[in-house]
């Protein structure tokens, strides 16, 4: 089944829904009181695309059409917004927040109706010299923030994360629907700023009783995390689970119902919002009818914002430049051509072999051939355009800085069969494109996302079985064998499996650069069929 298939399949689930949800409403006699939007995961102030799809401008283009309809509107952003993207390597989010600011047509005037909390991207840079950048962000936001889960860490010289703006729970109360809000997120970042998260459980079973004491008539759960630990949160009993879920993490939409309870999820980058709307019969009961609202190039951006957007990316464009001593317009200088599509697009990239997952893995493992390396698996997650770049075009500089947003340094490491095949269990795991699933060179498999497994795992330069005891050499991103991190879930490999390599510090980045530049006449990288999905390939036996 090709990918498209799945948003069709998609599309007809919510349009099943919707007029489920409206017959529903109907036999009630509902009345819309109030809408939430929702966005999650926007790393880019423009959108994708050059701008041409999602972005914050079509958000206030959305937000203003909901208003001018009559509509109360609550917006509520479910994190992952200061970091990474392009922008930040050179502002750490300050025009991030700058644009945030505007969603409401005005700014410095604060935004009470505009709800945000923090995703594990927030915490970036994590050391404590870098607790200063949030504390200013949070300051220049006119918000609010939840941190329902978080205990700050307090440090004797720099003090502790906090501010007015930032709350433990909110009510709010909407043509007299009371909503209240708390908050969710992963534990996954650890910056030295924060002392621990509370448990996500515990604290929505706190939440939801608390704010039912304190009269809520519709609580929302704005959540960080995966969408594993959301279902495990609305499958709670149903006196401690909220009733609508409003999450983020994973970056492409989804939406599920759990008897009238809600969880929904929209695109990253804004390329989709979600649009509930809450309803209160005249009974008491309350209804929610929830739509995704698609960003792209036919929905008109809101030109103020727009502007703003613009000037923005200009000014941090020339900035880095500036900073490498470089002409204002350096970012569109090109590397190289490219005479194929290059499948760079997250729901893709994420979940499915792609020609440039092949480059760049493949780049990765030629590197260290002379010293015998046989395979290479790079995490997608640090791979961050998010959109492709067409046949028969350059690859400019802004490519590359948007595809590398880390400093992807590569090592050797060895493994065996044994520890191969639990780092591909674990990179098919939640297939639902997130930033564990890897990039691959030098093996390949069948991948069964029905069942949830992989099969045939082989050797790709002779089809052999790869046996459990064999003794394999493996170029991997320091990222997930570092000491200091989660290790993107990749418990089975770390540090000490590292062997002495003369390449051993390599730049991800530079070796994809070089290899651009190398190759006349255009890169075309393909699909070669080293990861054979079976619902949509034709997959051997």
């Amino acid at each position: 089944m090709h990918s498209g298939n799945f948003k069709k399949l998609g599309i007809l689930f919510l349009i099943f829904i919707l007029v489920l949800s409206s017959c529903h409403t109907k036999k009630h006699s509902a009345s819309p009181s109030f809408v939430i939007l929702a966005i999650n995961d926007v790393y880019r102030i423009e959108g994708l695309d050059q701008g041409n799809v999602g972005g914050l401008a079509r958000v206030r283009a959305l937000r203003n059409q909901l208003e001018s309809e009559g509509k109360k509107v609550l917006l509520l952003h479910a994190g992952d917004f200061l970091y990474p993207s392009f922008s930040s390597r050179v502002d750490n989010g300050e025009s991030m927040i700058h644009v945030l600011n505007f969603l409401d047509g005005f700014s410095p005037q604060f935004d009470d109706d505009m709800i945000i909390t923090f995703g594990n991207h927030e915490f970036d840079k994590g050391k404590m010299k870098y607790m200063s950048n949030l504390q200013q962000r949070i300051d220049e936001s006119e918000f609010n923030w939840l941190d329902s889960n978080i205990n700050w860490k307090r440090d004797d010289e720099l003090g502790v994360i906090s501010s007015e703006k930032m709350h433990k729970w909110l009510m709010k109360d909407y043509s007299g629907i009371k909503v209240g809000i708390f908050s969710l997120m992963t534990d996954m970042a650890k910056p030295e700023y924060i002392a621990g998260f509370d448990d996500t459980v515990e604290v929505t079973k706190h939440y939801v009783r608390f704010l039912k004491e304190k009269g809520a008539d519709v609580i929302v759960a704005l959540t960080h995390q995966q969408m594993s630990d959301d279902r495990k949160i609305m499958n709670l009993d149903m006196k401690d689970r909220p009733d609508l879920i409003i999450g983020g993490h994973e970056h492409y939409r989804q939406l599920e119902q759990i008897d009238n309870h809600w969880i929904t999820k929209a695109d990253a980058d804004a390329v989709s919002a979600t649009v509930i709307e809450v309803s209160k019969t005249h009974d008491g009961n309350i209804h929610f009818l929830p739509a995704f609202i698609d960003l792209d190039k036919d929905f008109k951006p809101d030109n103020f914002v727009q502007q703003i957007v613009n000037n923005m990316v200009v000014m941090t464009d020339s900035q880095y430049c500036r900073k490498l001593k470089l002409e204002d317009y350096c970012l569109e200088s090109a590397y190289g051509t490219t005479k194929v599509t290059l499948k760079a697009e997250e729901s893709e990239i994420r979940r499915f072999e792609t020609n440039i997952g092949n480059f760049i893995a493949d780049t990765a493992r030629e590197e260290f051939d002379h010293c015998h390396a046989d395979i290479a698996f790079i995490n997608s997650g640090g791979v961050r355009l998010n959109h492709d770049i067409e046949a028969n075009s350059s690859i400019t500089k802004k490519h590359i800085e948007g595809m590398f947003p880390y400093s992807t340094e590569l090592k050797l490491i060895k493994i065996n069969g044994e520890i191969l095949k639990k780092v591909i269990t674990h990179s098919i795991d939640m297939w639902t494109a997130n930033g564990h699933w890897l990039l691959t060179s030098g093996f390949k498999y069948t991948h069964n996302p029905e069942k949830q497994q992989f099969t045939n795992l082989r050797w790709s330069k002779n089809d052999r079985f790869v046996e459990n005891d064999e003794e394999i050499f493996a170029v991997v991103p320091q990222y997930i064998i570092d000491d200091n991190t989660d290790h993107d879930g990749y418990d089975m490999i770390d540090s000490s499996m590292i062997v002495n390599c003369n390449k051993n510090g390599s730049s991800l980045k530079q070796l994809v650069i070089q290899k651009i530049q190398f190759i006349s006449g255009g890169i075309a990288p393909v699909v070669d069929g080293r990861i054979c999905n079976t619902l949509r390939d034709n997959c051997p036996e």
